[in-house]
């Protein structure tokens, strides 16, 4: 028998890092998605901000103290754009502190591309012209399709990226949120998902 994935979705950001999960802290079905507000801060700040807002999604309080009966089974993160500057720093090193710690907890994490995350929610991957992939569409798309499951803020494209992504994760382990087309499932085909043992023996 398999037991219902834990899963955890991260749209990082120095500004406003959105958070989707399947569960409460505290190991409880509920699902969620909210923004977390780090805007104006000294890198340090943020990083401490967005890293213990992780952990209480994965389960873990202050020194890594499990909260509940378990912790997530998979993380997925949106990845990131790279631009010739230093522009992007700040990101990747809030990045590079989050996977460290899921690294160090044994929490599988696996990246997506951004242009993959639109494929899956929308359907299409177009970059350009009348039919191009903008942030209002992708909102759009979530919410007609996870709406009536979770509160998704009609402005907010990071929480309708985060809540794509855990539908990605779920679906990708024979647990969609909700059905989706082929066109939009093909998207699950460029991630490498790592192996998962979701057997009721394996509860932690």
């Amino acid at each position: 028998m398999i037991r219902p994935l834990r899963a955890v979705a991260l749209d990082l950001s120095t500004a406003a890092t959105a958070i989707a999960s399947t569960h409460a802290s505290t190991g409880e079905p509920r699902l969620s998605v909210r923004t977390i507000d780090s805007a104006k801060r000294p890198l340090h700040m943020q990083t401490d901000i967005i890293d213990i807002q992780v952990r209480q999604a994965c389960g873990f309080g202050s020194g890594n103290r499990l909260l509940g009966e378990g912790w997530a089974d998979l993380v997925v993160i949106e990845g990131t754009f790279s631009r010739q500057s230093a522009s992007d720093y700040p990101l990747h090193h809030i990045r590079a502190c989050v996977t460290q710690w899921l690294a160090r907890q044994g929490i599988p994490y696996v990246d997506v591309a951004p242009a993959t995350v639109k494929v899956y929610a929308t359907g299409s991957g177009a970059t350009s012209g009348a039919n191009k992939v903008t942030k209002d569409k992708v909102i759009a798309a979530v919410i007609a399709t996870y709406g009536r499951l979770l509160h998704i803020p009609p402005t907010d494209d990071n929480c309708a990226d985060a809540v794509a992504q855990l539908a990605m994760g779920l679906d990708a382990y024979g647990q969609p949120l909700a059905p989706v087309p082929d066109s939009h499932r093909r998207a699950l085909n460029t991630v490498k998902w790592p192996k998962l043992d979701l057997s009721m023996a394996g509860v932690r």
